[in-house]
Order: structure tokens, then C-alpha cells, then sequence
């Protein structure tokens, strides 16, 4: 059956996006076939994959689009899906932006997404969703069509503390509009070892969160090379799959397919 992950942060520059695409090609590499819907209008879930946003059309904005208005055909959606690698994608660009002002007014604002990701389901085992780094109707549009969400959280104190916040907009979220939405985690990024402020982050976010959401094991090491992918077209797995950073989204790739959650 179809998972649909959404990936979570409401501050940038966390990896988020990278967090996306190697996630799920660590899962394409276990034969599970894998699409990444990007609802971020800066569009770099194409960018990182070789594709030029303003350049693809239709795209997601098309798609709410037409969803806000009435009914979109899978055929139509199967239209804006791009192919990189072994991963697919649903791109966006800068027509999204003004898409939260369409749906303020729209009935069933908070479900125009959910209504376009059902009609996905049964062509992949996981449907990626990379949020936008802002609360808005976009963000709760995205958990109202998960099942589960993941928060990267980069390793450093700013980040920390926008850890409640997300998770109180989750609950919200599962309380109002969508009752099966779950957190399959909570994951450091850009984590340094040996650096004591690191490893008083992840203490702090075990101690505080751990008896109610999974902490992943796992944590994704900072290198340079992970900015650098942007610059080839790929997921870093395919790059450099022995890379630590390759090796820790295929841990926690496995840790989400093992773990009973997803």
C-alpha cells in the first residue's frame, strides 16, 4: 500500500530538500518505486535533479490550479511527472507562490493537495513531500495528505527550538483534519560528532521528545559534498554512494522501511 511522507521544517537551510532525495533514492534502491511532489515554489526538488523549474510546465501550481476549480484526471497528473534517475518527481517553480492566496478562499482549502496525492497512490509505494520552510496553507495542505511526516532537524540550537512548534502544528494538524497523521521521526542533519554542542542537541531532543516521537538512530554527518549536489543533477546516493552522508540517508531509508512505522 501507498506511504506518503511528508518532509517537515518551517526554517531553511536544514537539508530538507536533499533530505528528500536521498531518502527516496535510498528506497528506490530497495525496488520501491518513488515519487518526490514538491510543493515549494523555489522548485529545487528539479533543481537538484538537473531540471530548470521555470523552464517545466505543467506543474504542481497547474495542477492546485485546476484542483481549486474542480477535478483533476490522474491522466493530467501523470502529465507533470519528470523522470530523474530511478526517482520521479512532481516539480514546482515560482507559480506556486501566490497559490496560498487562491486557497484562502477555496472550499476545502486545507485538502486541494490530499485530493491530487490520492490519485498518485497507486502508482508508487512512497509519495515525498517537500514542504516549504513557512507555515501556511501549503504546509497544512501537505499534512493533510500524509500518513506520515519526518522533521529534519539540523543540529544547532535555532533549530531546536522550532522543534516544538512543528510538532505542536502536526498535532493540530491530526487533531483537526487529519486523524491518521503520524511522525515517523525526528532526524539530525549537518551533525558534526565530535562537536559537544552536537551531541547536546541530540541529548536535548531525546530527553524532551524521545518518550513520545522516534529519534532516528541515525544521524546525516556535515559535508560539503552535500551542497555540492545541486551542482551534478543527482541524488548523492547515485554520486557518491559510499559517501557517509549517502550511508546515513540509506540507514535511515532502511530504519523507515524496518521500523513498523511506514
Amino acid at each position: 500500500m501507498s506511504v506518503v511522507l511528508s518532509m517537515l521544517n518551517l526554517k531553511g537551510g536544514v537539508g530538507k530538500t536533499v533530505s528528500c532525495i536521498n531518502i527516496a533514492a535510498a528506497l528506490a534502491e530497495h525496488g520501491k518505486s518513488v515519487v518526490i511532489v514538491d510543493s515549494d515554489s523555489q522548485g529545487n526538488i528539479a533543481t537538484s535533479l538537473g531540471l530548470v523549474p521555470d523552464e517545466l510546465s505543467p506543474t504542481l501550481a497547474d495542477l492546485m490550479l485546476e484542483a481549486i476549480d474542480g477535478d483533476v484526471s490522474s491522466r493530467r497528473i501523470v502529465e507533470c511527472i519528470h523522470t530523474s534517475g530511478n526517482i520521479d518527481i512532481l516539480p514546482s517553480n515560482s507559480l506556486l507562490a501566490g497559490i496560498d492566496y487562491r486557497l484562502s478562499t477555496a472550499l476545502s482549502r486545507e485538502t486541494v493537495l490530499k485530493s491530487i496525492i490520492d490519485k498518485l497512490r497507486g502508482s508508487y509505494d512512497y509519495i515525498i513531500i517537500d514542504c516549504p520552510p513557512s507555515l501556511g496553507l501549503i504546509v497544512i495542505n501537505a499534512l493533510a495528505a500524509s500518513d506520515f511526516t519526518m522533521i529534519p532537524v539540523e543540529a544547532h540550537y535555532l533549530s531546536l527550538e522550532s522543534l516544538k512548534v512543528m510538532l505542536d502544528t502536526v498535532e493540530m494538524v491530526r487533531l483537526k483534519i487529519n486523524p491518521k497523521l503520524k511522525v515517523a521521526g525526528v532526524f539530525l542533519t549537518m551533525y558534526q560528532q565530535r562537536t559537544n554542542l552536537c551531541r547536546a542537541i541530540r541529548e536535548r531532543i531525546v530527553e524532551s521528545y524521545g518518550k513520545n516521537v522516534k529519534v532516528f538512530d541515525e544521524s546525516v554527518p556535515y559535508s560539503i559534498k552535500a551542497a555540492e549536489q545541486t551542482l551534478y543533477g543527482k541524488s548523492l546516493i547515485e554520486m557518491l554512494p559510499s559517501n557517509p552522508v549517502s550511508e546515513a540517508y540509506k540507514r535511515i531509508a532502511k530504519e523507515l522501511i524496518t521500523c513498523g512505522r511506514l
